[in-house]
This record gives structure tokens, C-alpha cells and sequence, in this order.
């Protein structure tokens, strides 16, 4: 066997050996297809982007994984239609469960609003702040 090495690397092609190494090992033991993108952008009437969602399907489950919106559009309603949006397309793609994590100092009131519960919590920061993990049945 050949003398093996670990070493840094940030490259995007060693992050893409890896992840096509373990999406192969993955569709061994179940039919895993390559995860499909569900965004949603806010765009005001010039065309500039106020806030999104930013998302994938991966089996059975959404993850939602950039949420945002211009701080001076909260509350109008936006975020729900954003959410929900993501939601309907990701039912449409097979999805049953969306989930999420946002830190001490966003949205967790927001999410929960909607439907998502939380189903884990792990400190950060040296306990300053929370990360919540969220997750809603479709």
C-alpha cells in the first residue's frame, strides 16, 4: 500500500472528490439522488434581491440552509411567503420533513410561527449563544 498522507486543503475540487466519494458510498446502501435545489429569492420592483431562501432536497427531507430578509421587510409578511413557498416546492420533490438551524439572536420565534419545533440545542461561543436545530413534518 502506498504511503498515505493528511494535509489542509480548502480546494473546491478536494471538497468535490469528497463529497462524490460518500455520495457513491451512499447510493450503495439506497437510492441517494443528487440533492435538488428549491430557492426562493424577494425582489423588489427594480429587481434587487431584499431577502431568500436558500435550500435543498435530499430524499425524503429539505433542508433549509440560508433564510434571510432585508431587516426593513420584516414583518410584512415576506418571510411566511418565502417559507412556504420552499415548503410547497420541496412537498412537490417528495420531501415530508424541513429542517433548519438559526442562532440565539435570530429567528427561532419566527420559525416556530410556522410550525417548526426544536429537536436540539448545542452551545456555542463558550456558552454565550445557542445553536437551534429545528424541524417541521410536511
Amino acid at each position: 500500500m502506498t504511503a498515505m498522507t493528511c494535509v489542509f486543503d480548502d480546494s473546491a475540487e478536494a471538497a468535490k472528490a469528497i463529497r462524490e466519494g460518500l455520495m457513491e458510498f451512499n447510493r450503495r446502501a439506497v437510492d441517494f439522488p443528487e440533492p435538488v435545489a428549491v430557492n426562493v429569492v424577494l425582489r423588489d420592483g427594480e429587481g434587487a434581491v431584499r431577502g431568500g431562501v436558500v435550500a435543498r432536497v435530499a430524499l425524503d427531507t429539505v433542508y433549509l440552509d440560508i433564510v434571510w430578509i432585508d431587516e426593513r421587510l420584516r414583518g410584512g409578511g415576506h418571510g411566511r411567503r418565502m417559507m412556504e413557498q420552499v415548503e410547497e416546492k420541496a412537498r412537490g420533490l417528495g420531501a415530508r420533513i424541513a429542517w433548519l438551524y438559526t442562532l440565539s439572536w435570530q429567528a427561532r420565534p419566527f420559525y416556530e410561527k410556522l410550525g417548526y419545533r426544536l429537536f436540539a440545542e448545542l452551545p456555542f461561543a463558550a456558552g454565550a449563544h445557542r445553536r437551534y436545530f429545528m424541524r417541521k413534518d410536511l
